[in-house]
């Protein structure tokens, strides 16, 4: 299995740290004493000389292996002599070729320690382990403890490391549509434990993250020990959004990257999907009338839906081996995964109020849709109706992209009616940040999917094949829209306001 909760072993959360002034490959030695760390129970760091650029490198059976950059004095030699010095650095030989008795004289104390800092500084580990005498001496100036490699090995198995047991999540790295920081405030504020999110990529939108990873931190090491150190010292749980790590590319990027750190941590760990990350395209086909998979309208369409067939397969037997809560944020994705708990987006009240009028005063009225993704909103379906009805004089139709979400809710809460999915079957962020609004909400949301929810959706149904026709009734029955309207922000108070989403993650987080 993938993760299995054993909250009754001991967690491994010490770290180590393995230092040596010998270049990777050349001190086996080195390698031997990080395993024998590792065996003992620390997540460990081992890090190594490079001549070229600080590059991680893939995780060595669970230890974390640094090539650090180091100066040599051939740096600043010009020419052949320059080019030539370097490259006997890096290969551990003199520069008339004969191989150095000592990899490790290679470089001196000071040139491994002023490279050496930052890297202890971000991992903070528990104990420092030398393997040559040029790395004691580094270690040793910058003012640590250290211990050479054979006293550690006669060193005991490290004691239980204290941590607050009171529970403590993670969640990331994803962020999408500010949803991993919504969740976290959710936990925090409705379930008193506390919760914070990673976001490991830029959005047009400024959402709201605890903590933001641009994509030069999501590949540096620095930042991958650093959220290495912070977890093992302050993470109880782990809810990895869409299947991502939550060490940046430390261990390579991916959570079953991270698990087994996580695992020996004594961390429990969950999956959370979104939508397009574990939905089936072929099972969608099979279930839903308008699936925007059966006949992509473009190329890129069509080469998006293959690869999120080939991708979500493989995902979904990933998931199939896993052996921990996994939650979707939808409750159309229970079609995917079957045992799946639905973890309510989260809307924020006090920033999506009531518009100023109510909707449906204007003689036009405004008819508003915000495609995140058009392929996936059915806009090509939905438009030529919107723009025949606009013909006709009957609605005025406004298309949103790329807005700022300040000013996003201002162009809702000034809407009279908003249009969200359409092929997808669902309902999401827009539908409840209409409904909040108190806006007319329309939008294709599958009986599958209504059913599955315990109240009704005061959504107005309509397909791409029906919404004139809805829009129509709207229009001839304005107080009825209205009154469906009225009630939206109820509905969204008692699903969306975080109470939910929280009572969701509870029993997990406490059990």
């Amino acid at each position: 299995m993938l993760e299995q909760d054993q909250p009754d072993q001991p967690a491994a959360r010490h770290r180590a740290a393995v230092v040596s002034a010998a270049p990777a490959g050349a001190d086996p030695a080195a390698r031997a004493e990080a395993d024998r760390l590792l065996n003992q129970g620390y997540s460990v760091l081992l890090i190594t000389p490079a001549f070229g650029k600080r590059r991680p490198e893939p995780s060595h059976g669970g230890v974390h292996v640094v090539e650090a950059r180091v100066g040599t004095a051939f740096d600043a030699a010009p020419g052949a002599l320059g080019k030539l010095g370097r490259k006997a650095v890096l290969t551990t030989r003199n520069a008339r070729g004969k191989a150095l008795r000592d990899p490790a004289a290679t470089w001196s104390a000071t040139d491994v320690a002023a490279e050496l800092r930052p890297y202890l500084n971000a991992f903070a580990p528990d104990i420092v382990v030398a393997a040559d005498k040029t790395a004691e001496k580094a270690v040793a100036k910058l003012g640590r403890s250290v211990v050479a490699a054979g006293a550690a090995q006669a060193a005991p198995k490290p004691a239980a490391k204290t941590v607050d047991p009171a529970p403590s999540l993670l969640i990331g790295s994803n962020n999408n549509a500010g949803m991993g920081y919504a969740w976290a405030r959710a936990v925090d504020t409705h379930a008193g434990i506390r919760a914070r999110n990673i976001q490991k990529k830029s959005y047009p939108f400024a959402y709201g993250s605890d903590i933001k990873a641009e994509d030069k931190d999501w590949v540096d090491p620095l930042w991958g020990l650093g959220r290495v150190a912070d977890t093992l010292d302050t993470v109880t749980h782990v809810l990895s959004e869409s299947g991502l790590a939550v060490f940046g590319r430390l261990n390579g990027g991916q959570l079953a990257d991270d698990l087994p750190e996580l695992r020996r941590a004594g961390i429990r760990v969950g999956l959370l999907f979104h939508g397009s990350d574990i939905r089936s395209p072929d099972r969608h086909i099979e279930l839903y009338k308008f699936s925007p998979f059966r006949v992509p309208g473009s190329e890129e369409d069509r080469q998006l839906t293959e690869t999120l067939r080939a991708k979500t397969a493989e995902t979904a037997k990933w998931v199939a081996d896993f052996d921990g809560p996994v939650f979707v944020s939808t409750p159309d994705l229970i079609d995917d995964v079957p045992q799946a708990t639905w973890l309510p987006v989260v809307v924020d009240l006090e920033q999506w109020t009531e518009g100023v009028k109510p909707p449906l005063e204007r003689e036009v009225p405004v008819v508003v849709h915000a495609p995140s993704r058009p392929f996936m909103k059915g806009s090509d379906l939905i438009e030529p109706t919107l723009r025949g009805l606009e013909a006709r004089g009957l609605i005025e139709y406004r298309r949103l992209e790329h807005i700022p979400q300040a000013e996003l809710v201002g162009v809702v809460q000034d809407a009279d009616i908003v249009l969200d999915h359409f092929v997808i079957g669902n309902y999401g962020v827009m539908t409840c940040q209409a409904m909040a609004a108190g806006r007319v909400s329309i939008a294709n949301i599958d009986r599958r999917v209504r059913d599955r929810v315990p109240a009704e959706i005061p959504t107005l149904q309509a397909d791409p094949d029906t919404l004139a026709e809805v829009i129509e009734g709207v229009l001839a029955d304005r107080d009825a829209a209205r009154a469906v309207a009225a009630t939206g922000r109820a509905f969204v108070r008692e699903f969306h306001d975080g109470r939910k989403s929280a009572a969701a993650l509870e029993p997990w987080l406490r059990g």
